[in-house]
């Protein structure tokens, strides 16, 4: 017999920019760059493949300025590897964040091809989209997260959208050939360096959100302060990090992984597992087993970083792209993350495992939780064991339950549960 959960709501602060247009243009004007040297000139302003919320407003603002002051914006894909690598799948994935010309109003352009730019302090050769050429200026916009696979001083934000982002495939997979010797930090540092010497990158534009995935700070930023900027701003971001409100569990169930949750499917930081050659793991939260449920339609199919969970529902498996996912895994040298987990034919089946591998005799007396999926932390439902050692913290809110999970005929989970 299952054990029975409680839904809780975590109460933590969550400022949030309430007018994203204005403090987008505030900053862009008092940042120190001259906005006149736009005219007559072809500026790009690179997309991502993560997740950013309101990104269609935030890169149609920034063509905007661009077109008031006499330039011509354009807006280009930076994404490694993801797309698959070529121009179709770099506008498929813009296409599942909501970035089409009509949502940005002006054009977008795709590459899956790379140049050699220039070489790095270290030796390692440093490649860049080759659409770069095609730009008199570059305006590098990217939103300032914990990285899923390492620690550092700079994680994903800016620089990382220069060296992996930017470089392509080719690129892509040289930086985490180098980091498999200096680690990350570094080769994505020295990569960026290369290109803001050699490329007209005139301004970098920082996004940070809060726990609920609300834009929270937004800063323009010169090209000789990027460095500190991002190093000051991830500093914040992580002071600010929501977390599963324990710090061991039996077993985590997660109804939902992506791409568009995670560079990695499911956020590790959240999980405690990275499952990296080399890399540290973190010291919590320590989880026994983790089964997904479901994988998001936005991923198509890349299920880059599933390998870190135990156990996943032959639903995620049938939606799963091979071909997408070894690319990423190969590019990325981050094999054991790009792995299938264990399959289990329905949720019952997968739940039923997951509680099972715990080794634990009495399933009854499991600690464990669920979550919707690692970017949704507000609501967490408990196992009742879970809920009294957190009942007390200031923080948590009981908002209903006990309850037990349950599924029709077919092992589908149906528990309207957040």
């Amino acid at each position: 017999m299952f054990p029975k959960f409680v839904l809780v709501r975590q109460k933590y602060k969550a400022e949030k920019i309430d007018d994203i247009e204005k403090a987008l243009r505030d900053t862009i004007h008092s940042c120190g760059y001259d906005l006149g040297k736009f005219n007559g000139k072809t500026v790009g302003i690179t997309v991502g493949s993560r997740g950013i919320s309101q990104i269609p407003l935030i890169a149609r603002t920034i063509a905007q300025v661009v077109s008031e002051n006499g330039g011509k914006p354009v807006i280009f894909a930076a994404m490694g590897s993801h797309g698959g690598g070529t121009a179709e799948g770099q506008i498929e994935v813009l296409e599942s964040l909501g970035v089409t010309e009509q949502s940005v109003g002006t054009e977008i352009r795709t590459c899956g091809d790379s140049m050699l730019l220039g070489t790095a302090e270290s030796g390692m050769p440093v490649y860049v989209n080759s659409l770069v050429s095609q730009f008199d200026s570059i305006i590098i916009l990217n939103r300032i997260k914990q990285h899923t696979d390492f620690d550092d001083i700079t994680e994903s934000g800016l620089f990382k959208v220069m060296a992996i982002g930017m470089g392509n495939p080719q690129g892509a997979k040289n930086i985490h050939a180098e980091a498999l010797n200096s680690g990350y930090g570094p080769a994505i540092r020295e990569a960026g360096a290369v290109m803001l010497e050699k490329l007209p990158i005139v301004m970098g534009i920082a996004v940070t959100e809060n726990w609920r995935h609300e834009t929270n700070h937004i800063e323009a930023v010169l090209p000789e302060n990027l460095l500190e900027a991002e190093k000051r701003i991830l500093d914040n971001v992580k002071k600010s990090a929501v977390k599963l409100p324990v710090d061991t569990l039996d077993t985590l169930i997660i109804q939902e992984a992506g791409k568009n949750i995670s560079g990695t499917c499911v956020d590790t930081k959240v999980i405690g597992r990275i499952m990296i050659a080399g890399q540290k793991e973190p010291e919590s939260p320590k989880i026994r087993t983790i089964a997904v449920l479901d994988f998001t339609d936005e991923s198509h199919g890349n299920s880059m970083g599933l390998g870190v969970v135990d156990l996943v529902t032959r639903r995620v498996f049938d939606k799963i792209n091979i071909d997408a996912t070894s690319l990423t895994g190969i590019t990325s040298t981050c094999l054991l993350q790009a792995k299938i987990p264990c399959v289990a034919k329905n949720d019952f089946e997968a739940v039923n495992a997951a509680f099972n591998c715990t080794g634990l005799r009495d399933i009854s007396s499991i600690r464990a939780a669920v979550i919707k999926n690692t970017n949704a932390l507000e609501y967490i439902a408990v196992t009742e064991n879970v809920y009294d050692e957190i009942k007390n913290n200031d923080c948590i809110e009981k908002v209903g339950g006990p309850f037990e999970l349950e599924f029709d005929s077919s092992g589908v989970l149906v528990s309207e549960i957040f």
